[in-house]
């Protein structure tokens, strides 16, 4: 019954970010999927990319899934990406997805948190220095997620101040590039995933229950 549960729960993801179709934006979609069906367990899967877009249609996509199948354990799932728009694009159907469910559990957390920025920058930009530095130490933060020495509130808080730091180098550190390359899109990516056995949190749940958090996309004209 949990693989069923499980291939079901890949499918309506995978329907939802419509990985079907056969597009370049595929690859620049975004995923943290936790599945833990093992008792006494916690997972946490980590997944930050930047996407560098030049085309008419943009579809990227950001997802965070947390689903916990077992007892007195945790999934933790959380997705940050950054869409840049050099062009002047037709269509925007970017989707921003955060999904925790715990199915038949006993004493278990699932979490799951999406944060997406999408800015129109009217050309080829780039992160000045400053900006590069800064977004690299938010990487190795991330990382240190993977540790597990915290308890949801302060994941949740240590969350919301990631979100209003990247927000600020976007809006401070970003300057025009020079020329395009040839090729139609370039990728920043770097998706750090990891499995730890702290517990990760103060808050448990009983039963069967959903629980998820999704940061809305930020557009900038």
């Amino acid at each position: 019954m949990r693989r069923i549960v499980i291939a079901l729960l890949v499918l309506v993801l995978a329907t939802a970010l419509g990985v079907a179709r056969a597009t370049p934006a595929q690859a620049q979609d975004n995923t943290a999927i936790a599945i833990n069906t093992k008792d006494g367990t916690d997972i946490i899967k980590l997944a930050f990319k930047i996407a560098h877009v030049n085309q008419e249609v943009v579809d990227q996509s950001n997802a965070a899934v947390a689903f916990n199948s077992c007892e007195q354990c945790s999934s933790i799932a959380i997705a940050f990406q950054i869409i840049l728009i050099f062009s002047d694009p037709e269509v925007v159907t970017s989707e921003n997805v955060a999904l925790a469910v715990n199915y038949q559990c006993d004493a278990c957390v699932a979490f799951a948190s999406a944060y997406q920025w999408i800015l129109t920058t009217g050309g080829p930009v780039h992160f000045t220095p400053e900006g590069k530095q800064r977004l690299n130490e938010l990487r190795m933060q991330l990382r240190e997620l993977l540790k597990g020495d915290f308890t949801l509130d302060q994941l949740i808080a240590e969350l919301d101040r990631m979100k209003g730091e990247i927000g600020d180098v976007l809006a401070s550190e970003l300057v025009p590039a020079g020329p395009k390359k040839d090729e139609d899109e370039v990728e920043e990516n770097e998706t750090t995933t990891g499995e730890t056995t702290t517990a990760p949190a103060e808050t448990t749940t009983e039963g069967t229950t959903t629980d998820g958090s999704t940061t809305p996309t930020t557009t900038t004209p």
